[in-house]
């Protein structure tokens, strides 16, 4: 089951590929723009990163084309907003490294007889109270409740089966909205994870979205 494209059904209600899903939006091109701008920005050595602000990196791959947008007005307020959260997000991670960035892992998870593909944007291992603390990160443009649902449970299923536990906290942020999604791992419940992802494959027609079944 693929991550990825549960996430664009969600926001479509159709199964991904079809004639009639919309084509690429404004949305899309700006998740593209800041997805590669913190890939690029922590990719960098910390002494680096002092000297390159993560909005050099966001420029490169940033929506030239203005008419993707409502009205130049709205393009230049999504891109400053965009800009200010970046910073307010990777300064205070200037010199950490994540365990993971933009990393594609699969595990099986047994208990619902599938293949689970998930991309994990950034993992951080950090310290408290002495021992290891994993974060996981997600990034979204816009708020959507269901996709910060889905990818809640997706992640603690993940977790579970690859590693036997829940991660500490996971993070997702809506960047134009301005809103961080916290949920530790007293949150997180394993059965009803599972529950909500073999319904969420069952209801979007589980076929498309296998990448192998055993």
């Amino acid at each position: 089951m693929l991550d990825y494209e549960l996430e664009e059904w969600l926001r479509s209600q159709k199964a991904p590929g079809c004639p009639e899903c919309p084509k690429l939006t404004w949305q899309h091109r700006v998740q593209y723009a800041v997805s590669y701008a913190i890939n690029d920005y922590f990719t960098l050595d910390p002494a680096v990163r002092l000297h390159t602000p993560i909005q050099v990196l966001l420029n490169r791959r940033w929506p030239r084309n203005k008419d993707d947008f409502p009205d130049p007005l709205h393009y230049w307020k999504v891109y400053n907003d965009i800009v200010g959260q970046l910073i307010r997000i990777s300064e205070p991670e200037i010199y950490e490294h994540p365990i993971a960035l933009y990393e594609k892992w699969d595990t099986q998870v047994a208990k619902l007889d599938l293949h689970l593909s998930v991309i994990f944007q950034t993992v951080w291992q950090r310290s408290k109270d002495q021992k290891p603390w994993i974060t996981v990160q997600k990034f979204l443009v816009e708020d959507h409740p269901e996709l910060v649902k889905a990818f809640t449970h997706m992640t603690n299923v993940f977790w579970n089966s690859a590693f036997g536990g829940p991660p500490d906290q996971i993070e997702i942020f809506a960047l134009l909205d301005d809103r961080k999604y916290t949920i530790t791992k007293e949150k997180l419940d394993f059965k009803q994870s599972l529950d909500y992802v073999y319904l969420l494959a069952e209801t979007a027609g589980e076929r498309p979205f296998f990448a192998s079944q055993a």
